[in-house]
């Protein structure tokens, strides 16, 4: 698999963080989504189909943890 096919899913409240490790990974050649809450992160997950799901830990309304075991099911 190729870096140009391999879509990463960023999750974090922090759009400066988002916005960060979002640009260094497409300079990469990754396809990047992100999200800036768990909702949201399950939504995209279920969409996007993403190869890999890098994501905060604390966020409010519902936490990473929550989020894993939900995407888990």
């Amino acid at each position: 698999m190729k870096k140009k096919d391999i879509k990463i899913l960023l999750v974090d409240d922090e759009q400066d963080i988002l916005e960060i490790v979002g640009y260094n990974l497409s300079q990469e050649g990754y396809q990047i989504v992100t999200a800036s809450n768990g909702r949201e992160a399950i939504a995209k997950a279920k969409k996007e189909l993403p190869q890999l799901i890098i994501m905060d830990v604390m966020m409010p309304e519902m936490n990473g943890f929550e989020v894993a075991q939900i995407l888990k099911q």
